[in-house]
């Protein structure tokens, strides 16, 4: 069969996106031009060399291609462990504070990002990926793999440094509260190191969060606490102090209502 009835073939099956060598053992005419012609006509993109991923008809009038339709297949191609999280997922859980032109992929190991037709897909390592509460979110192709919110919540803290500083994290935490649990944190907290929750716990009393603050207070009980800036990167100073959660505040927070 020709490219565009094995693309087909594949649509009538439910799957948005193939590798080269599969469609070597399907295709009989000249693969490589047949391929050049659907990119030009805007009916497949390539994110990665040798995946290729199926543009559906009404997207490919538009110069956008949603990186949730194919980031699963995707990362399933590197065989990389993955999930949506930081300020994408927060925008999956009542955020606003996110550019919808990057996409944000926790991973390991690192990857260079990738702009993909209008988008940007950027990659954020992360050691022990696999022990990061996650589910799975439906998408216009299948599913992906999606931190928590309790999850998204403390890597948004943890990696505050590398997506906007604290202040923009702490209002982007504020607009997810009505998704947070207090079960789903005491799950998510055990797998982030001591800095990251008194960090949170200072967050939670600045939104005034004090079901988390109660829960991270005993979590941590009977921790030795070090001080620690509230903005890993922030400026190098002494004071002032949260001396409850031993945090030294070298940065504000000022929640937008």
């Amino acid at each position: 069969m020709n490219l565009p009835d094995y693309i087909k073939h594949l649509n009538n099956q439910g799957i948005w996106s193939f590798k080269y060598d599969e469609a070597l053992r399907n295709v009989d005419r000249d693969l490589p031009y047949a391929i050049q012609r659907m990119r030009k006509a805007g009916r497949i993109i390539d994110p990665a060399r040798g995946f290729y991923t199926i543009i559906p008809e009404e997207i490919s009038l538009t110069d956008r291609m949603p990186a949730d339709r194919f980031v699963d297949d995707l990362m399933n191609f590197h065989g990389s462990p993955y999930y949506v999280g930081l300020l994408t997922a927060a925008a999956y859980y009542g955020s606003s504070h996110q550019s919808p032109q990057v996409f944000q992929v926790m991973t390991d190991p690192h990857r260079k990002a990738i702009n993909v037709r209008g988008g940007r897909v950027k990659f954020f390592s992360k050691k022990d990926i696999q022990d990061t509460p996650i589910r799975q979110r439906n998408t216009p192709t299948g599913t992906m793999n999606i931190s928590t919110p309790e999850a998204t919540l403390f890597d948004l803290i943890k990696y505050s440094r590398l997506i906007g500083g604290m202040d923009h994290v702490a209002n982007v935490i504020s607009e997810m509260m009505e998704h947070i649990k207090v079960s789903g944190l005491k799950e998510a907290a055990v797998m982030f190191p001591l800095p990251v929750l008194q960090r949170a716990g200072h967050v939670f009393e600045v939104i005034e969060y004090q079901s988390g603050v109660n829960m991270l207070q005993k979590l941590i009980a009977n921790e030795k606490l070090v001080f620690t800036p509230l903005e890993a990167s922030g400026p190098s100073i002494r004071t002032p102090k949260d001396e409850k959660w031993k945090v030294i505040v070298n940065t504000e927070i000022e929640i937008e209502y």
